[in-house]
């Protein structure tokens, strides 16, 4: 009988921790560092430090709009990328009409290939057009030595642009 109500006890255990895992927060939004650079360049984009941002949708990844007053001026998303062995952290802040104003990479985790975490590189992805992977895909360069990477970002912005672009214009 006692054998019994230990089972019980590990399952009640189990599933309670499936719960408790179950529901996902974003990272960015609990990570005093991660909140204050996103607050920051957001605010600097836009030349106000008192905007509004609330969600926008509820994705994989974490999108929210910005506004000032009800004018909305943009968006962004934090979202991530695998790389190869785990993922990197990264946030995009978008104008009203989903062109890219900043991308930024907060947290990689690799050992090789932080050279996409260089501002000079991720300007290429400044108001690049993601209409066509084709020719988007063509206008950002490789990287030696993080290829993995490039390749993951450049296949989540495009993904995150047009998921956001979607949604703008179906509202």
């Amino acid at each position: 009988m006692h054998y019994k109500n230990d089972i019980s006890k590990a399952v009640t255990l189990v599933v309670a921790a499936l719960l408790f895992l179950s529901f996902t927060f974003p990272a960015w939004e609990y990570d005093k560092g991660y909140n204050i650079i996103v607050h920051k360049s957001i605010a600097k984009i836009f030349n106000s430090s008192s905007l509004l941002v609330e969600d926008l949708i509820d994705a994989e990844e974490s999108f929210y709009v910005i506004k000032q007053k009800d004018l909305v001026l943009g968006y962004f998303v934090v979202a991530e990328a695998p790389s190869k062995f785990h993922q990197f952290d990264y946030y995009i802040i978008f104008n009203s009409e989903a062109e890219i104003l900043k991308i930024e990479i907060l947290q990689y985790r690799e050992n090789y290939g932080a050279e996409i975490c260089s501002k000079n590189w991720l300007a290429d992805f400044i108001n690049i057009s993601t209409d066509t992977y084709a020719k988007y895909n063509r206008r950002i360069d490789g990287i030696s030595g993080a290829t993995i990477s490039v390749n993951s970002i450049k296949r989540d912005v495009f993904k995150v642009s047009n998921i956001l672009k979607k949604t703008i214009l179906d509202n």
